[in-house]
């Protein structure tokens, strides 16, 4: 009985650490557009300059890029670490057929948070649910009503003028996370009005290690490299 009882035991202790979240991105360097497959599986049909992949499991994985080049398709494979309890950020960097990755950031994650669900009262304001993440830093931030309520006004106009006053209005003395600012920037009909947002609204990002979560709205890498270097200019 104790023979079966202790590995019983080694499995219940291991299970916390397998249950860790783990999650990886890439984003090219210059903003060139890729497939990526992982331990064999393609992950974007489409090709992008980000991809985000969540509840990976913990250890090396061999990542294959699918890179468009002057003579065709060509593919490259590289092996990658994915960090449990981390969020590990990879720049992609295309030289010819030549692929490199060097880490940029890597964040902790925390657990989920748990979310009580308030009585409900007739005829009572109800506040709005909890958002994903606490504030950092004493930001003022964006509730996600407001940021939905923000974009439903901004599409309730006909001129991109009105929507980015619309949108400068809102941010001004408030702060916003990257993926609500990435949602804002998806209700802008061109892509030189979300550059000029972005560039307004990067000061009052609270999270600004994940801002490159917005990069992938704009189709243009000379847009994104001019973004990049604006950022690095106010840093």
């Amino acid at each position: 009985m104790k023979k079966l009882l202790l590995p019983f035991l080694f499995v219940l202790l291991a299970l916390p650490a397998f249950a860790q979240p783990t999650v990886v991105t890439f984003t090219t360097h210059r903003g060139e557009p890729f497939q990526m497959a992982l331990d064999g599986r393609l992950i974007n049909r489409s090709a992008s300059n980000f991809v985000r992949i969540t509840h990976l499991r913990p250890g090396n994985h061999y990542v294959e890029f699918r890179i468009r080049g002057r003579h065709g398709i060509y593919r490259t494979g590289i092996n990658v670490l994915a960090r449990a309890g981390f969020e590990t950020n990879y720049a992609v960097r295309v030289s010819g057929r030549k692929v490199s990755l060097r880490v940029i950031s890597e964040i902790p994650l925390g657990p989920p948070p748990v979310v009580v669900v308030p009585p409900r009262y007739p005829d009572r304001y109800e506040p709005a649910p909890p958002r994903y993440e606490e504030p950092a830093n004493g930001c003022n931030l964006l509730e996600r009503y407001d940021v939905e309520r923000l974009i439903d006004a901004m599409k309730g106009r006909d001129f991109e003028s009105t929507r980015l006053t619309v949108a400068r209005e809102a941010v001004r003395n408030s702060s916003i996370l990257s993926e609500d600012l990435r949602n804002v920037l998806l209700a802008f009909e061109f892509e030189s009005t979300r550059l000029e947002f972005a560039k307004f609204a990067y000061d009052n990002v609270c999270d600004k290690e994940r801002f490159y979560y917005i990069y992938d709205v704009f189709q243009s890498d000379h847009h994104v490299r001019e973004l990049e270097q604006y950022t690095s200019r106010r840093r």
